[in-house]
């Protein structure tokens, strides 16, 4: 896989440390700058067009940006090495959040996501408060409650 290549050599981030500083362009062709989001709690949501919890997953992610809108800034860093399947991806499973592109896997590499989707909830001091592999709709109450402990300060 090639996601398990990217990621050989980096450290894999865990719950409690600082989140990887980083930037990319989004869909839009601005930069998105990790680091710029600091006061706000983030959800950096890895996946791929291949992925198909990833086609579940998006929609309810979509919900807690749109549910959290004050508070939570989600975003959808893809690692598919062809765009074009990504924006043909998103054409069918649209979200209103910023998708970066990472092809060379940087983010990936940097977070050392483990498979698709996983997401790191990141609180507002950009320390990673949880760490999530998979997509299953019954731990989305989990999740809700996650960000909910994060936005009041309570991680």
């Amino acid at each position: 896989m090639a996601l398990a290549a990217m990621s050989a050599s980096a450290h894999a981030v865990s719950v409690g440390e600082p989140a990887p500083q980083l930037e990319a362009q989004d869909q839009s062709g601005a930069w998105q700058r990790l680091d710029s989001f600091k006061g706000k709690v983030v959800y950096i949501d890895f996946w791929a067009s291949w992925c198909a919890p990833c086609r579940r997953s998006m929609p309810a992610l979509d919900r807690l940006r749109t549910q959290w809108s004050n508070d939570l800034i989600v975003v959808g860093v893809n690692v598919d090495s062809e765009k074009p399947d990504a924006l043909a991806f998103l054409k069918k499973t649209p979200v209103k959040f910023p998708i970066v592109f990472d092809p060379e896997g940087s983010w990936a590499s940097r977070f050392d996501a483990p498979g698709m989707p996983t997401g790191y909830l990141i609180d507002r001091d950009g320390i990673v408060r949880h760490v999530n592999v998979g997509y299953q709709p019954s731990e989305l109450s989990e999740l809700e409650d996650l960000i909910k402990k994060a936005v009041e300060g309570r991680s």
